[in-house]
């Protein structure tokens, strides 16, 4: 057979079977574009991080000492691959997961027609899912279950890729929340970044300062504390101040002690004086010529003289036996009678001040050896205070050099080198839009395959027909020679 015989019956049998074509046709084409409403709308954020590769003079990771100094080439499509593996690695997708709450599950408002009929959807799935678990045909995760899946999701659903002759990674992800998705993106950036530092920083160095100064500032309180207790408990403020004042009050006291002895002494004296002058002589009206200065015993000593002269005077002139001498002698018996009474109150009114000073000086015998013994405790209590002083005083050196170091070490992580080679170029935005579903492109395609099917279909059938259709099927299969042919009315 000719080809222009098979062409002609090829387009013959597909004008045969247009309407199987166009049926296919707009079979396929509504299946896809009402596929294409109800699929639910997808967005997607992106974010950009460019990897510099470099050449470092010291290693990432520190192993044994050497001699001689480090030097690690990095092949920037190593690097950027480490990078890659870094940022799907697990530490970061479980930090993701557990700020953002990916396992936890979420409603998602949807808009018009299309959306309502998704929603019904979905929840005749969810009630026949739940149906299912009720009936234990399903298993209904528990809390870590759940966690894994959501980092299993993610991990299946965020794209990492390195862009083309360049060396920045483009990280993407896609969801039905628009809002979520940039959130994820962006946050998977940030744990990377840590995650970074984490893996090319050693951070021993500045932990440690970090874990001495914490340490060292426990002791420090724990002594200050134990200072002020010491301080409350002997009571002592400053110890120079105090010694000081101890020492004045000693010095004050001693000198009121030794004056209220001399007076002790003096009125000892002056009693026993008088006694013993009375028990020699006991009609002698006044002991002693200091008892002769008091004023009463003046004037009492002036009248009995008085006394005295005109008792003389009345014995001249009278009898013994007379009122007059009588009344004399008595009166001057009565004035005797008079010193001696105030002689003795004198006396008592000596040992009551004698009685008065004793007990004085006792109370300050007892203050003064008081004041001793506390001015002995002073070594003591000097050597505990100093010793505390001098712990803090080494503790706060300690402290202010750890500080130092710390600082020091935590400005060499800041300029370390190894920290510049991540950067973020982009983070990722809201997206406005829904990525997917590709209308136009899904229709275009829909009619690409529903041509092919139905054309293939067709050719197809036209295969498997072995009716006698054409003149030429007559003569191929028959090898009888046409003479007309009827067309069909």
């Amino acid at each position: 057979m000719k080809i222009q015989d098979t062409g002609r019956i090829l387009i013959h049998g597909l004008f045969r079977r247009k309407r199987m074509i166009i049926g296919l046709n707009l079979g396929l084409l509504a299946t896809v574009l009402i596929g294409s409403l109800l699929w639910p709308p997808g967005y997607e954020a992106s974010s950009s991080i460019i990897i510099r590769g470099r050449t470092y003079q010291d290693a990432l990771f520190q192993e044994g000492r050497k001699e001689q100094p480090w030097t690690v080439l990095m092949n920037p499509k190593d690097e950027i691959n480490s990078e890659i593996e870094i940022i799907r690695s697990r530490p970061v997708f479980e930090r993701t997961v557990e700020a953002l709450g990916l396992d936890r599950p979420r409603e998602i408002p949807e808009k018009g027609v299309a959306g309502a009929i998704r929603g019904l959807l979905r929840t005749v799935l969810k009630t026949t899912e739940l149906g299912l678990k009720d009936a234990g045909l399903m298993h209904t995760p528990t809390e870590q279950e759940a966690f894994e899946g959501a980092v299993e999701r993610l991990g299946r659903k965020i794209e990492i890729d390195p862009a083309v002759e360049s060396q920045i990674i483009r990280v993407s992800y896609r969801d039905r929340d628009p809002v979520l998705v940039s959130q994820v993106v962006n946050k998977v950036v940030e744990e990377y970044l840590h995650q970074h530092l984490s893996i090319n920083l050693n951070r021993t160095e500045s932990s440690f300062y970090s874990e001495q100064i914490t340490q060292v500032e426990r002791d420090h309180k724990v002594l200050q504390t134990e200072l002020v207790d010491l301080k409350a408990r002997i009571g002592i403020v400053s110890l120079s101040k105090q010694s000081k004042a101890l020492f004045d009050k000693l010095n004050t006291f001693d000198v009121a002690r030794t004056t209220v002895q001399k007076e002790i002494i003096s009125k000892r004296s002056k009693v026993e004086k008088i006694r013993q002058v009375r028990e020699a002589q006991p009609d002698l009206l006044i002991p002693l010529p200091e008892i002769a200065q008091d004023f009463q015993v003046q004037d009492l000593e002036n009248k009995l003289i008085n006394l005295r002269y005109e008792l003389s005077t009345v014995i001249d002139r009278y009898t013994e036996q007379s009122i007059q001498v009588t009344t004399a002698r008595r009166q001057y018996k009565e004035v005797e009678e008079q010193i001696r009474r105030h002689v003795d109150h004198l006396l008592d009114r000596e040992m009551v001040e004698l009685g008065k000073l004793q007990a004085e000086e006792q109370a300050l015998s007892q203050t003064v050896d008081g004041l001793k013994a506390e001015i002995e405790l002073l070594p003591a209590k000097e050597v505990a205070l100093s010793n505390l002083v001098k712990q803090i005083e080494d503790n706060e050196a300690v402290l202010s050099i750890l500080r130092k170091k710390y600082q020091d070490s935590l400005i060499a992580q800041a300029t370390d080198a190894r920290l510049e080679n991540a950067k973020v170029v982009s983070n990722a935005s809201m997206p406005l839009k829904p990525a997917t579903p590709y209308l136009l492109l899904n229709m275009v395609l829909a009619l690409v395959l529903s041509i092919v099917v139905s054309f293939s279909m067709v050719f197809f059938l036209e295969y498997l027909d072995d009716s006698l259709r054409m003149p030429e099927d007559i003569e191929q299969n028959l090898g009888f020679q046409v003479l007309c042919s009827i067309p069909e009315l």
